[in-house]
């Protein structure tokens, strides 16, 4: 049986913490968790020529990712994030320019789902890069918000919005995205104002999760009691997990624990990868992803 094939396109950087340094992008920690879920998986992103770029194709490898899409920039250097730590959050300053707002990915491999945010739309290089992908045909177009203030472009939250079939957004992103293309923030509103939109999965941090369906169906979730230690790549974990159910068939229901499971699974660690011993190879049926069971 053919493994599903995903590409994840974006940002790779290093996160700076006040004590190490970790390879991460939201788009790295996508990749990562669906090989450990039994995909094969592209990533598409720009590195510099710096140490920075070598840790990230190291980790790549060491995640059987293939670099074949991941380019090198002769000037810019990779991407990188200072973290700060408080409480049971963080925050961070995304700085720039750095290598991948210069992604031009002249020819994306095939793949069945793509895997994209808004962030790559603060540079109109990279933002180009996006749109002339998501004019190509997947069967599963994946658009996680992941609003960045103040690099939020609000062309590419409407570009985004209009060609994904599946959106995953916090409980503050739907607000803001309702804001920008003019909505009431809820499900019918951006259902109809996005055809090819099938389904909605709203995050709420310790409150849970929640998911829609186009006919009117939901289902949700409550907040897991884990330890946490970081949050930093929780919501990249549950994009994957969420991508891995709808693709497997399994209910609503079974898709949004899937996609919990995942997130609260690297709560009680540091960064947002998941651990080398969690990758496994797992053959995974084709099915309808649209079909509501």
């Amino acid at each position: 049986m053919r493994q599903p094939r995903a590409l994840s396109i974006g940002e790779s950087v290093v996160d700076i913490y006040p004590d190490c340094r970790i390879v991460a992008g939201s788009p790295v920690h996508v990749a990562a968790h669906l090989v450990a879920m039994g995909w094969a998986v592209t990533l598409a992103t720009r590195v510099g020529q710096d140490a920075d770029a070598a840790r990230i194709r190291e980790t790549l490898r060491r995640y059987g990712i293939p670099e074949d899409a991941v380019e090198s920039d002769p000037l810019l250097p990779t991407g990188s994030v200072t973290i700060h730590l408080h409480g049971d959050g963080h925050s961070f300053h995304i700085h720039k320019p750095a290598a991948w707002d210069a992604l031009a990915l002249h020819e994306a491999p095939p793949a069945d789902v793509v895997v994209f945010g808004s962030l790559i739309g603060r540079s109109p290089v990279a933002r180009s890069a996006l749109g002339r992908l998501l004019a190509q045909d997947f069967r599963m177009r994946v658009f996680d918000a992941n609003l960045r203030p103040p690099d939020v472009h609000i062309e590419t939250v409407r570009l985004g919005l209009e060609a994904a079939t599946v959106m995953k957004v916090s409980d503050d992103e739907l607000s803001e995205v309702a804001r920008v293309i003019e909505v009431p923030a809820d499900g019918r509103s951006l259902f109809d104002y996005a055809s090819e939109l099938q389904w909605i999965a709203v995050t709420r941090g310790g409150r849970g999760a929640e998911l829609w369906h186009r006919s009117g169906r939901s289902w949700s979730h409550p907040g897991g009691r884990v330890k946490i230690i970081d949050t930093v790549g929780a919501g990249d974990a549950f994009t994957a997990g969420l991508v891995h159910g709808l693709w497997s068939g399994v209910t609503g229901d079974e898709a949004l624990a899937m996609a919990a499971d995942a997130a609260e699974s690297i709560l009680g660690q540091r960064g947002g990868l998941p651990p080398l011993d969690q990758l496994r190879s797992a053959a995974i049926a084709p099915q309808r992803f649209d079909e509501v069971r």
